[in-house]
């Protein structure tokens, strides 16, 4: 019996083929021989006859029974449960006996026995293997197979040619190399055997073309001579045969401008003048921003200091067909240098070029590094010699372990920008563009790369400057506005090697960041964005950041670059409308309970339909100055959230992230902000919520515009809201909104109408039990009576209100009763019981961070001060209050500190 798997599946029996009943018997057989003692559990069964099919024991059993009815002699009766095998001698299966023959020509240091062993091994091998078995299993079974013929065939090469018989050699790996084209290591035997024969004419031609075929670099093995041909001695230095200084830089561009700085700490470094610091400089930065110009500038001005040259390689970090290895950068710069070494092996030719380097003074430049690994075999020995790295990753591990001086490269500002723009352009063609200028500069965001490509298409296209900026203007256009075509002249291939170059979930990040609505996001918002992946975040923020791609600007606050972020939104316009959905929704999910959670610590009575967070991490500031901090970092996020929510058809988000920002807005005089945001609100609230809802909109409003002073339009507001509560039924919002209305009107010069709408809602709040609408409409009360010259009932509903307030957390509450307290103080002429009220109003507005309302009772405190005498401490109440409306941003502080001074 023999079986055969090296090539079409074959049974002989004395010589004659043994047909096998079914396909499924034939594939059962392989699998079996191929197995270890021939034996295979049912799962590894179904794995290669009927992947991705649940687990049938009958039809495996069917399926041997058909193989036992073909080869019964190698078939038992029965299966150990679970499992199927055959009973087959070694030397039956020609895999075995390839394997064999193996291991017999490794035993052996004959070369004339360890041929015959390989030559024997490579001949079991007759054809297609496994011919017609489908399937990923036999497919990777073949593939590993098919490695293991091509580890034989190579050796079998390497023994012919170490046994001198080189046209056998040549003849084999020419065959070879059919049928693994891109195999180095044949390569590498068919140039011994060709250089052998004497025919070295051949050697650069098949070279150019795998180079061509195969996108790699062979320069190794154009190394002088072969192993038979190395002196075994020291490396031979070729400086006697005088070879011409290395100037190996790229062609001269236009002068970079600006990074001062930065040349003048390179030049300090590579020179040998920082002590803290060895001869090497490490560029990072985004892609286009300079770092190969700056490399070749500082190398130019540099020249003369490096006696023996300047080295230039691009060891294609980020390109797509790989990174060039370190033997092969080695091999090159051994020939640039003059030096053989002495073997060429890999050691060998590191300890040549490290020797050759070490009382040379070269400069040499590494460009298009991928990351520290990928240069630090390359760097010269400490000495004379200088080095520049330049790639796209912060190369930390350079600065801890080599001492290198890291230099990231920031985009351009804009008055460098204009001048590079310039530069590029020249004079005559600038004066035209300059009414555009401006929008190229802010639209390339500092990136040279981008600003060179504008130059060109201008130049080649002047007539369509118009359209040409137009198009950079529009963000669906502009990176294909910034691209001539080629990775090294286009925005966008450029940043694709970087995506390239990241992880999964850094890639996953980079996408998700550009569907974040703000400039920066926090750490905790990043968390929030992909929860599943939290494990993960950490470690894609790091690759982000260290791959240029991120920025943070302050700390856990991160950012994109402008044309990354445009390039990463492309990005996701391939996803599924669905997943943009899913994102958008989490990103806007946990910006609205985080501003809810720092709302409600500014206002603790506030009611929105917001729910709990679920599983969401939601930070709960520790008071209402932490709220105010945080507001105030995230505020441009939270209105771009905003307009994002709108644009998706997002109501609930619209109007819900609306409203959490109005206290806020209120208390940092950010009036006009909150109208436009309410304006938003109102329609999304009114398409996805109820009336109750609406009227708290329309009250919100009101309250907006009597802030702006436009006073019938917050009584419209109003009373629409109040009309709207009174249909519904809803009595907390018609209370509100008679509570509102009343204040309006107190303000307003009405205290005796205020009254009616204040008696109106008192009563609907101790029905509802609200403590918090109880003290607001005695306060509101206390503020009329206190109009009314009724000073006592002012003050009682003012104690009233404090007394209901003592254990809430309504801070304005308890300030604006203090305040009240003050004033009917003052009205009463007792100044010192006044100051005391005022002070406590003043420390409680403070800590809420709320600048009008402590300006204005600072005001009223520097009164009271002077009418107790207390001159100089009313004078200094005074210089307070005009600080605080400085930080607000006022700027006629006298008119301003006079219209405190005059409300009533």
């Amino acid at each position: 019996m023999e079986l055969r798997l090296l090539g079409p599946v074959t049974v002989l029996r004395e010589g004659r083929v043994v047909g096998v009943r079914s396909r499924k018997a034939l594939e059962l057989l392989v699998v079996l021989l191929a197995s270890p003692g021939f034996r295979a559990s049912h799962d590894e069964i179904m794995h290669y006859l009927w992947p991705q099919e649940p687990l049938s024991p009958n039809r495996i059993r069917q399926t041997f029974h058909q193989l036992r009815k073909s080869v019964p002699e190698i078939c038992s009766e029965s299966n150990e449960r679970g499992f199927c095998g055959v009973h087959v001698k070694s030397e039956e299966v020609d895999y075995l006996r390839f394997r064999g023959l193996l291991l017999t020509a490794d035993s052996t240091r004959d070369p004339s026995v360890r041929l015959d062993s390989l030559r024997n091994a490579t001949g079991e091998w007759r054809g297609i293997l496994f011919d017609g078995m489908q399937g990923v299993a036999f497919d990777r079974r073949r593939h590993e197979l098919m490695g293991e013929l091509r580890e034989a065939t190579t050796a079998c090469v390497q023994t012919e040619l170490e046994c001198a018989q080189l046209r056998a050699a040549l003849d084999r790996v020419d065959s070879a190399l059919v049928h693994w084209p891109t195999s180095e290591a044949l390569l590498e035997l068919k140039v011994r055997a060709l250089r052998t024969l004497g025919r070295e004419v051949e050697i650069p031609p098949l070279l150019a073309e795998w180079e061509r075929e195969c996108g790699r670099s062979t320069a190794h093995l154009l190394l002088a001579g072969t192993t038979g041909e190395y002196d075994q001695g020291a490396a031979v230095s070729l400086r006697a045969m005088t070879p011409p200084r290395p100037r190996q830089l790229p062609l001269g561009s236009i002068s970079l401008v600006g990074r001062r700085r930065q040349r003048d700490r390179m030049t300090e470094v590579l020179l040998g003048r920082s002590p803290e610091r060895s001869r090497l400089v490490a560029l990072s930065g985004l892609p286009g921003v300079g770092k190969s110009a700056l490399a070749v500038e500082v190398a130019v001005a540099l020249d003369q200091y490096f006696a023996d040259g300047i080295l230039h390689v691009d060891l294609g970090g980020v390109a797509p067909e790989g990174l060039l290895s370190h033997e092969h950068v080695i091999a090159r710069l051994l020939n640039d240098l003059g030096v053989r070494p002495a073997t060429p092996t890999p050691d060998g030719m590191l300890s040549a070029y490290r020797t050759a380097l070490a009382d040379r003074s070269v400069l040499l430049i590494l460009d298009n590094a991928r990351d520290e690994a990928h240069v630090r075999r390359l760097l010269p020995p400490a000495g004379a010699s200088a080095t520049i790295v330049a790639g796209r990753r912060h190369m930390d591990g350079l600065e801890i372990r080599e001492h290198a001086e890291l230099i990231p490269l920031e985009p351009l500002n804009r008055a460098d920008a204009a001048a590079l723009l310039g530069k590029r352009l020249g004079e005559d063609r600038m004066r035209t563009a300059a009414p555009f200028v401006p929008d190229i500069v802010e639209h390339c965001s500092g990136l040279p790369l981008a600003l060179g490509i504008m130059a060109a298409r201008i130049k080649r296209r002047p007539w369509a400057l118009a359209d040409i900026v137009r198009e950079l203007r529009v963000e669906s256009t502009r990176l294909r506005s910034l691209d001539l075509g080629s990775e090294d002249l286009s925005v966008r291939l450029s940043l694709d090697a970087s995506r390239r170059q990241l992880s999964v979930p850094a890639g996953r990040l980079l996408e998700r960041l550009a569907i974040h609505p703000g400039p920066t996001i926090s750490w905790a918002a990043l968390r929030a964005i992909e929860p599943e992946d939290g494990p993960h975040v950490s470690n894609a923020v790091d690759e982000l950041l260290g791959m240029s791609l991120a920025l943070e600007p302050s700390i856990e606050r991160y950012a994109l670059h402008d044309l990354v972020r445009v390039y990463a939104e492309a990005l996701t316009c391939e996803w599924a409308e669905a997943e943009r959905i899913r994102v958008v929704k989490r990103v806007l999910h946990y910006l609205l309970h985080q501003a809810w959670a720092c709302d409600r610590r500014l206002e603790p009575g506030r009611r929105l339909p917001i729910g709990q967070p679920g599983t969401l991490v939601v930070m709960d500031p520790a008071d209402a100055t932490a709220a105010m901090r945080w507001f105030e970092a995230e505020y441009s996020t939270l209105s771009a959230a905003v307009g994002l929510a709108q644009r998706h058809g997002l109501d609930r988000y619209t109007w819900l992230l609306s409203m959490t920002l109005v206290t806020f807005q209120w208390r940092s005089d950010r009036h006009l902000d909150a109208l436009a945001g309410l304006h938003r609100a109102l329609p999304a609230a009114t398409r996805e919520s109820g009336p109750a809802d609406v009227a708290m909109v329309r009250r919100m409003l009101a309250g907006t515009h009597r802030a702006l002073g436009n006073v019938e339009a917050a009584v419209r507001e109003l009373n629409g809201a109040v009309r709207m509560s009174d249909d519904d039924g809803d009595t907390l919002g018609a209370a509100l909104g008679r509570h509102t209305l009343g204040v309006l009107l107190q303000e307003s010069g009405a205290p005796g109408e205020s009254l009616d709408h204040f008696g109106a809602a008192l009563p609907a709040f101790e029905e509802l039990q609200d403590v918090l609408g109880q003290a607001a409409v005695l306060s509101g009360i206390g503020s009329a009576r206190y109009d009314l010259g009724q000073y006592e009932e002012a003050a009682e509903c003012c104690l009233r209100a404090l007394s209901l307030l003592t254990d809430t957390g309504d801070v304005n509450g308890q300030a604006h009763a203090h305040f009240s307290l003050g004033r009917i103080r003052m009205a009463r002429e007792d100044p010192e019981a006044a100051v005391v009220e005022l002070v406590r109003a003043r420390v409680l507005y403070r800590s809420l961070t709320y600048g009008s309302r402590e300006a204005r009772t600072l005001v009223w405190l520097a009164k009271a001060l002077k009418a107790a005498g207390r001159t100089a401490e009313s004078a200094e109440a005074m210089g307070q209050a005009a600080a605080v409306l400085r930080r607000a941003g006022e700027r006629d502080l006298d008119t301003a500190l006079d219209r405190l001074a005059r409300l009533p």
